[in-house]
This record gives C-alpha cells, structure tokens and sequence, in this order.
C-alpha cells in the first residue's frame, strides 16, 4: 500500500481527488452497484494477471493477457473505472474519465512508451507492436509469446495488490452508502 502513496505525482494526485469525490458523491442503487461491481471485479483481474506478467523494462512480456493485448492494465482500469462510475451513477466522472484517458493518456503513453521500448528491445518490440493491438484484445494469442507463468512476486514488486486495496475499499465505501441509502 505504501508504494502506491510513493507513486503520488502531479499527474497520480488529481485521480485520488477524483476517486474520493466520486465515492463522496455516489448515490448508489442495487442494480447499478452490481452492474458497477461486475465491471470492477473483470477489470481487476485482468490487471492481477497483467501485474503478475510484466516484468517492467527487463523485456517485452508477451505471456498472460499481453499475449492478446498490448495494454491489459490500461484496459483493466478502464473496466474498473467505468464500473466504479456506474455503481456511483455518475455520468459526469465516467466522461470526464474517458477523454482524459483517450485524448491524453492513449497518446501520450503511445509515444513515449512505444519509443522507449523500441529502443530497449529492438525488433523484439517492433514485432510485437505491429502483431498485438493496444486495447481490443486479439482472438489468438501472440505466436512468440514466452513460456513464463503469472508470478505472485512480481505481481508485488508492481504493487498490485496496493491497487487491489484501494479498489475494494472504493466498492466497500460505496457499499455502505448503498447500505445507508
């Protein structure tokens, strides 16, 4: 829990405001708290297969979910995201949510991660950009994917589990209200 504080940056900061203005504001109903939770739960645990996967800057992870989409944390988060808008049932947070992460994020990320890896890792990494797409997963999986498995350790060193408390403490406090309400 302690790395994910660490990562707080100018860029981290907005989206815990954000988080915690959403969960404040939230006027949850049965129907859309489980519609919400169904969302949340898939997107989970696409980013725990994800993070148990990635072994960040040490080379091109094409096992897991990374042998169907280039971007599985981001993909995660997206599910995630959109879950926690409609169990809160606000609209507002979701659209804001959605332009800043495909008019900004999507291509900024694109640019400096698909440079910085091109560099690192060469062919290996231009391969496997033109064969994986970014966000809608493939039906086959990648042919050149290694054979690593998921890994409970590196899902730790990428402080995953940080990430899997908050979001169960974002469903329980939203849970509550729906409790309260």
């Amino acid at each position: 829990m302690a790395n994910v504080w660490k990562k707080a940056t100018k860029k981290t900061i907005p989206i815990y405001i954000i988080s915690l203005l959403l969960v404040l504001f939230a006027k949850p109903d049965l129907k859309m708290y489980i519609t919400g939770l169904s969302l949340i739960m898939a997107g989970e645990l696409v980013r725990v297969w994800a993070a148990g996967h990635l072994r960040k800057n040490l080379e091109v992870t094409t096992t897991g979910p990374y042998a169907y989409v280039k971007n599985p944390l981001y993909l995660g988060t997206l599910f995630i995201m959109t879950g926690f808008s409609i169990m809160a049932r606000n609209i507002y947070i979701l659209a804001l949510g959605l332009m800043v992460f495909f008019f900004y994020y999507v291509p900024f990320k694109k640019g400096v991660e698909s440079d910085r890896l091109r560099e690192r890792f060469g062919d290996l990494w231009t391969r496997y950009d033109k064969h994986v797409p970014d966000y809608i997963p493939r039906v086959r999986p990648y042919p050149e994917r290694g054979g690593k498995r998921w890994d409970l350790d590196i899902f730790i060193d990428n402080s995953e589990h940080g990430i899997v408390l908050i979001v169960l403490l974002g469903m329980a406090a939203i849970g509550i209200k729906l409790l309260f309400n």
